[in-house]
């Protein structure tokens, strides 16, 4: 077994969270920590914002309940029942508290413009309906995160959310009309596939009914 050197550099576990319904602690009130606030509503999370002042934006989110808010200096009681945290004030010395207090909690910390310090960071994101593109330099370079989301957004277009939605369907019909799960899984790659073909050349998606009828 290997055994690991302190100094040694790996890549960041990549892993999608539900945070429905979770408790996400936001420390400040700022630009950055907007930014952070809004993705954690579009992900259902239940966010706790801890700050003196908010910007305008954060008062109108707060004016209509979306968030909770401590309108106070921060203090280390404010991560209780915390699933994520977020140290994004413009003070360093802060930050560095919260991060401490987050990992003496056993609770994940990302710290504004310290991914070095940060146990996780958050990547840029595409969307197009059930299709989520993220892409993450791993705090390397939010430039070069930049140029290549908006590669990637030049190479795709909006017919991918449709094919989700497509195979979405096909995949809820097959699991009525097949029973065997090996067969059924199987058919659903070769479905897929087809349909990629489909968006790639920019065609109609094939309908399952009658696709599966010509290859069951």
């Amino acid at each position: 077994m290997k055994v690991h050197e302190e100094n040694e550099s790996y890549p960041q576990y990549a892993l999608m969270l539900n945070l429905m319904n979770k408790k996400a602690v936001v420390v400040g009130g700022g630009q950055v920590a907007g930014r952070k606030i809004k993705q954690l509503l579009e992900c259902g999370a239940k966010v706790l914002v801890v700050s003196p002042v908010l910007i305008g934006d954060l008062e109108e989110l707060a004016g209509e309940q979306r968030i909770e808010v401590r309108r106070k200096p921060y203090s280390t009681e404010d991560l209780q029942g915390a699933c994520l945290i977020f140290a994004a004030t413009d003070d360093p010395e802060v930050n560095q508290l919260v991060a401490e207090d987050a990992h003496q909690a056993g609770i994940f910390v990302n710290i504004a413009h310290a991914s070095e310090g940060s146990d996780f960071t958050n990547p840029a994101v595409l969307r197009y309906g059930h299709v989520q593109i993220n892409v993450s330099t791993g705090g390397a370079s939010p430039t070069l995160t930049r140029h290549i989301v908006e590669r990637v957004d030049d190479i795709i277009d909006e017919r991918l959310e449709g094919l989700a939605l497509h195979l979405h369907e096909a995949r809820q019909r097959a699991q009525q009309d097949i029973s065997a799960a090996k067969k059924r899984q199987q058919l659903l790659r070769d479905y897929g596939n087809a349909c990629w073909e489909a968006w790639e050349q920019k065609r109609p998606f094939p309908i399952w009914e009658e696709w599966y009828s010509n290859n069951e």
